[in-house]
C-alpha cells in the first residue's frame, strides 16, 4: 500500500470514527428525554440503532450500580487508615474491571481529552508523593527526614508511557502535570502536550534574554534553588545573564511561558469534553479555576474521571472515581482499548538530544548526577534505585521551609 493510500484510508477512519462519536452523543441526548417528549423521527432513529442503544442502556445500568454500591459504604472495597492522613481505598477486583470499562469508553469517545497528573503517577519511579502515607509532607510533619531514590535513575513509569501512547493514538491532546521530574518530557510527549505547571527540574532560564532562553539539562538544576531564590548560578550562553530555575513553590506564582506553558493548559481546558485526573490529590489544582471550565453550565462542563487512592474535593463533581494504583488502572484501560503500550527505550530519550552542554568552567557549578545515556553500564533500568536523603532544590529547601520539629 502506497503513502497516499495509507493517507486516505487513515483520513476514512478518522471520519468513521467521528461519525460513530456523533452518532452516540446524538443517540445519548435522545435516550435522556422522558419517552412521551420524544418525536417520531427520533423514535424511529432509537429503533434503527437498536445495537448502539442496548450497549448505552446497560453502560447507564452499570453505572447507577457503581453510584449506588459507593453510597452504600464503598461495598467490596478495601479501606486502610492511616491517621492523621487521609484514607486509602482501593476498589475490588469488580468494581475495578468495571469502572475501567467506563473509563474506557469515556477515552475512546471523547472530542478532546486532557489529563491532569500529581504525584502519583511517579511513585513507581521511587519519587515519593506529598500527602500519601510515607509522602514528603507527611514525613516532614512527623519530624522525618525526606529521602527517595537517585533522581538521576529514575525512568518514566509504566503510567508515563500510557499516556505518551495514548497521546500518539489520538486519544489525548494535551496533558497538564504538576510534577517537577521531567518524566513526561522524558516518556517522548511533545513540548507543546505538556504543561509543566509546577515546572521542570532539568530546565533552567535565561529570563534576560526576549523571548526567554530554555537550556535543557541532564541534571537537577535546583541544588543552589529554595522558595524566592531561583538562580542556578550559571549564566546565559547569549547575553550573560543569570540563569533560574522553572520550579515553583508552594506560595509561588509561576509566570514563565515555558515549560509552565499555561497558555497550552488552558486553552486544551477550554476544548475539553473529558478531563482525566491520574494520582493527584487536586488539593493545589483544584484553585486553578481556569482548568475546570466551572463558568460553562454545569451540563456543558466537562466529564471528570478521577484515579486516586484518597480522597479529592473533586469527587462529588467526578463522573467517576476509581480508587486504585495508577499503573494497574492504566494497564487495565490499554487493554480495553487494545492499545500497544511503548516501552521506555532510554536511548531515545528526548533529553539527551535537548540537552546544552555545561561551558568550560561550569562542571563545578553542581554535584547532582548526570542522567546516564543508555549504553553507560549503571544506567540499566534494572538496577534497584539507591535511597539517598535529599537537600536543596525542590525536593529539599523547597519543603523544609515549612517543616515542623518532632515533639
Amino acid at each position: 500500500m502506497g503513502r497516499a493510500e495509507r493517507k486516505a484510508e487513515a483520513r476514512e477512519e478518522i471520519v468513521r470514527r467521528e461519525q460513530h462519536r456523533e452518532r452516540r452523543r446524538q443517540i445519548s441526548r435522545i435516550l435522556h428525554k422522558p419517552a412521551a417528549e420524544r418525536s417520531p423521527g427520533e423514535r424511529e432513529l432509537l429503533e434503527s440503532y437498536a445495537e448502539l442503544v442496548q450497549e448505552l442502556e446497560k453502560q447507564r445500568l452499570r453505572r447507577e450500580r457503581l453510584r449506588y454500591r459507593e453510597q452504600e459504604g464503598l461495598m467490596h472495597t478495601t479501606v486502610s487508615i492511616r491517621k492523621p492522613w487521609a484514607p486509602s481505598v482501593v476498589d475490588g477486583p469488580e468494581i475495578l474491571q468495571e469502572k475501567v470499562l467506563d473509563l474506557a469508553e469515556a477515552v475512546r469517545g471523547a472530542e478532546h481529552m486532557v489529563i491532569y497528573t500529581g504525584a502519583g503517577i511517579s511513585t513507581a519511579a521511587a519519587i515519593p508523593d506529598y500527602r500519601g502515607p510515607s509522602g514528603v509532607w507527611t514525613l516532614l510533619n512527623k519530624g522525618r527526614s525526606v529521602s527517595t531514590g537517585d533522581l538521576s535513575e529514575a525512568e518514566p513509569t509504566f503510567t508515563h508511557m500510557c499516556i505518551a501512547g495514548l497521546h500518539k493514538a489520538g486519544l489525548v491532546q494535551h496533558v497538564v502535570s504538576q510534577n517537577c521530574d521531567g518524566l513526561h518530557l522524558r516518556s517522548g510527549l511533545p513540548r507543546d502536550a505538556i504543561s509543566e505547571v509546577h515546572g521542570n527540574m532539568y530546565i533552567e532560564v535565561c529570563t534576560s534574554c526576549s523571548p526567554h532562553r530554555e537550556y535543557v539539562r541532564l541534571f537537577d538544576v535546583t541544588e543552589r534553588t529554595a522558595l524566592h531564590k531561583h538562580n542556578t548560578g550559571r549564566s546565559c550562553h547569549k547575553c550573560g545573564g543569570e540563569l533560574r530555575d522553572s520550579i515553583v513553590h508552594f506560595g509561588e506564582r509561576g509566570k514563565l511561558a515555558q515549560p509552565l506553558n499555561w497558555l497550552g493548559a488552558v486553552k486544551a481546558a477550554k476544548r475539553a469534553d473529558v478531563i482525566l485526573c491520574l494520582g493527584s490529590s487536586l488539593k493545589i489544582l483544584k484553585k486553578y479555576h481556569c482548568l475546570w471550565a466551572m463558568n460553562r453550565p454545569s451540563t456543558r462542563r466537562p466529564k471528570l474521571y478521577i484515579v486516586n487512592l484518597q480522597w479529592t474535593p473533586k469527587d462529588a463533581l467526578a463522573t467517576l472515581k476509581i480508587h486504585g494504583k495508577c499503573d494497574e488502572v492504566m494497564r487495565l484501560v490499554m487493554d480495553k482499548l487494545k492499545l500497544d503500550i511503548p516501552d521506555y527505550n532510554r536511548s531515545l530519550d528526548p533529553i539527551f538530544s535537548m540537552a546544552v552542554p555545561l561551558r568550560p568552567g561550569e562542571e563545578a557549578s553542581h554535584t547532582r548526577k548526570l542522567i546516564k545515556a543508555a549504553e553507560t553500564p549503571d544506567a540499566r533500568s534494572d538496577q534497584p534505585l539507591s535511597p539517598q536523603a535529599l537537600s536543596g532544590g525542590w525536593f529539599g529547601k523547597g519543603c523544609t521551609k515549612g517543616r515542623r520539629k518532632a515533639k
